[in-house]
């Protein structure tokens, strides 16, 4: 009697719905790449293994009700792999959709740059662990170069807000530009408090790039994913 299909059968199940065989080259000498066997294979191998078995020594009973059982449930996990395939496109699907509803609210997410242009005021959104003694929050332009210092005294544990007005230290109205900010608050022993700095924004546009949602925010691409907090416009 030929060899059985078990070793075969009980690699695909512990695999899921496929087995690979190595690199191999055919008879016009192309190379096949990790060709795949599907279920419809594997049945193929069994009838062929009883079309060429030995009359004389045919395959017991119980081999061939285990070959059918593996069978089985190789079939039942191609179907769930399918169907869980199904069920993650279509919640993607479902999330994707979900985020166009973000065009035109106002979102929060933790960042630092904020982007000046002329005339308008910036809000400089930030955290902080504890209750401080003392809050200042540096502003940068793009070269790196300190170009104001703001001293929050209302500064608290959780949420806070401080206004720039887009002038430096010295009075004086900065170019239009993108800009950083940096929080440092220390406690009354004068130990630093930990903090994160947030920055806001209107959602002009979704994107979809490579299975990656994108929402477009004063003309930045930012993952939809790092969004902390969504307010919808009166």
């Amino acid at each position: 009697m030929i060899a059985t299909l078990d070793p075969i059968f009980s690699n695909l199940s512990s695999t899921g719905n496929s087995a690979t065989t190595t690199d191999t080259t055919d008879t016009k000498g192309t190379s096949n790449d990790a060709a795949a066997l599907g279920k419809e294979d594997f049945l193929s191998l069994l009838v062929s293994q009883l079309k060429a078995q030995d009359p004389l020594s045919p395959m017991e009973g119980a081999d061939f009700t285990a070959q059918l059982a593996q069978f089985s449930s190789l079939e039942q996990l191609t179907n769930v792999n399918d169907n869980l395939a199904e069920l993650t496109d279509f919640q993607e699907s479902l999330y994707n959709s979900s985020l166009l509803n973000l065009i035109g609210k106002d979102i929060d997410l933790e960042g630092n740059t904020v982007d000046y242009a002329s005339g308008e005021s910036v809000d400089l959104d930030y955290t902080l662990d504890a209750k401080p003694a003392s809050t200042s929050v540096e502003i940068f332009d793009n070269l790196g170069t300190l170009v104001a210092t703001l001293t929050d005294s209302a500064a608290i544990e959780g949420s806070n807000k401080v206004v720039w007005n887009g002038k430096d230290s010295k009075g004086n109205e900065v170019k239009d530009g993108l800009y950083t900010f940096k929080v440092t608050a220390l406690d009354d022993a004068g130990e630093s408090i930990g903090s994160k700095e947030f920055i806001s924004g209107t959602v002009d546009e979704i994107q979809f790039e490579n299975g990656t949602a994108f929402a477009v925010v004063n003309g930045e691409k930012i993952d939809a994913g790092e969004i902390t907090r969504v307010v919808a416009n009166s």
